[in-house]
């Protein structure tokens, strides 16, 4: 017989978070909605390791929408080296505490790691402003249909994209973690201006989620116009 989870209730955002236990297993539910499971981190993990083959550069500017426990992040830093610059957008309070805390022994030390750079922020107003990114990783929701906050739901149209894409640097890449199929979404990359591809994440050798990458196309060289 399982034994009972040890629950711990936070309040935030007007809504109450609790927090399972299960001692291998660790669940958040926003309100009445699981937000996040420590079942799923090989994907995240896998997720966060798309920046070793979609940065180019050595010194890579990365942003990653959405902390979870911590997976994303670490694989980043993993894969990624000394010089690069990782900023984390989270706008949860709690989970932060939870990944310097209780749960920090998840996805040790990643916030104490100084190229992380924690913004405690929606990640739409972060992308807003930011310019020269060499690779946008997204985890914030289950997928681009199904966003746990409202807020969220304007990343994934079109002018969500086209705002990823501004923030992009040419040759730069987007993308988004969905544990479904949602292939209506490589449309959408496409009116973006993005070059889309769809890249299957397993877990214990079972296809559990995909991310959904879209590149900026390289800049085009000027043209030189002939003298005379």
């Amino acid at each position: 017989m399982r034994s009972a989870p040890r629950v711990t209730v936070f309040h935030e955002a007007g809504q109450r978070l609790t927090l399972y236990d299960y001692g291998t297993r660790q669940e958040l539910i926003f309100g009445k909605v699981p937000i996040l499971t420590s079942a799923a981190l090989g994907t995240e993990r896998d997720f966060g390791a798309l920046a070793k083959t979609l940065c180019t550069r050595s010194c890579p500017r990365i942003l990653i929408g959405g902390l979870g426990f911590g997976a994303t992040l670490a694989s980043v830093l993993q894969v990624t080296g000394q010089q690069a610059e990782v900023i984390v957008a989270e706008k949860l309070a709690t989970v932060v505490e939870l990944v310097s805390g209780p749960l920090a022994h998840l996805n040790p030390g990643v916030l104490q790691d100084p190229r992380t750079q924690l913004v405690q922020q929606d990640v739409i107003e972060v992308l807003e402003r930011e310019r020269n990114l060499d690779l946008i990783l997204l985890d914030v929701d289950n997928g681009p249909d199904w966003a746990s906050f409202r807020s969220n739901a304007s990343l994934y149209g079109d002018r969500g994209l086209r705002t990823a894409f501004k923030a992009l640097r040419h040759g730069g890449a987007y993308a988004l973690w969905s544990g479904y199929p949602a292939d209506r979404f490589i449309k959408r990359l496409r009116r973006a201006g993005f070059e889309p591809l769809v890249i299957p994440l397993y877990e214990r050798r079972k296809l559990q989620a995909r991310a959904y990458v879209g590149k900026k196309p390289p800049q085009k060289p000027k043209s030189v116009r002939p003298r005379g």
